[in-house]
């Protein structure tokens, strides 16, 4: 297999060689940023997707980095039978050793605003794909030890997101979720880890904003946050907020008066809706 050199590798890398891991959302953003740095790993990389153009881009990237050739599946997380039909073909062909659940996307506006097929496609698979996906390979990973499941939230995991109700009660679901799933697979040999990323390079917010808006104001790198997400699934940490505003936003929130700062996350927030 070709991969970079050792020395060019965390030592953390050590714990994701060999392993096949299946990647959600892993066109754009950190979802794209994990996929590369888990090929350069050494894991056998599942790639899942729903942009031709992208995904044959990374392939790419990720060709030029390793002889053992990707796995691709387009499918619709939103749509039940589709992810039904990756579950039955992942389990059927390979056994899961890290589940990246990493797919998710936005809406920016007033929720009576929000379009009624995004309410329900949002919840499909910011929720029902997560928890579908960790209930389908769970019971192989725990028959076998150095297996992990990193799910991706948001720093919006931490409070209320009016201006973005809904996508900020999706990631409250992820926080919950993951917290209690690490405690239970602490005995089954599973790690289990949450990363909270903020503000981060994508293409979430030209998405979220129907292409109002391409990106964040110093939105952080999805490099580092996909090296920090790496790194504390390895070690099984409970949770990863990467950026150090992030961490203290995350911990104000428990602090801040409530009313003052849902005043102030929704001039935040919608400004992005009225540029």
């Amino acid at each position: 297999m070709k991969t970079l050199s050792k020395q060019t590798l965390p030592d953390f890398a050590r714990w994701f060689s060999g392993k096949t891991v299946l990647v959600t959302g892993a066109t754009s953003g950190i979802g794209r940023e994990i996929a590369k740095q888990m090929a350069h790993y050494g894991s056998k990389v599942l790639l899942c997707g729903r942009n031709i153009e992208t995904m044959n881009s990374l392939l790419k990237e990720l060709n030029a980095i390793t002889l053992s050739s990707p796995k691709v599946f387009f499918v619709d997380l939103a749509d039940t039978k589709s992810l039904q039909e990756l579950i039955t073909e992942v389990n059927k062909s390979y056994d899961i050793g890290i589940l990246v659940n990493n797919a998710g996307f936005g809406y920016i506006g007033d929720f009576y605003t929000m379009p009624e097929n995004k309410i329900r496609s949002m919840q499909e698979v910011n929720i029902i794909a997560t928890v579908e996906l960790c209930r389908a390979f769970l019971p192989k990973m725990v028959k076998k030890s150095g297996s992990g499941i990193l799910n991706v939230g948001s720093v919006a995991s931490f409070f209320a997101t009016p201006g973005s109700a809904l996508y900020g009660a999706t990631k409250y679901f992820i926080l919950g979720f993951t917290d209690a799933l690490h405690q239970e697979m602490l005995s089954k040999g599973v790690n289990v880890t949450g990363v909270y990323p903020g503000n981060t390079e994508s293409q979430f917010l030209e998405r979220a904003t129907n292409g109002k808006v391409k990106n964040f104001e110093k939105a952080m790198n999805p490099t580092l946050v996909a090296k920090s997400a790496l790194k504390g699934l390895s070690e099984n940490k409970l949770r990863v907020i990467p950026g150090l505003n992030n961490r203290i936003k995350a911990f104000a929130a428990s602090f801040f008066p409530k009313s003052i700062l849902l005043s102030k996350i929704y001039t935040n927030t919608i400004k992005y809706y009225y540029k």
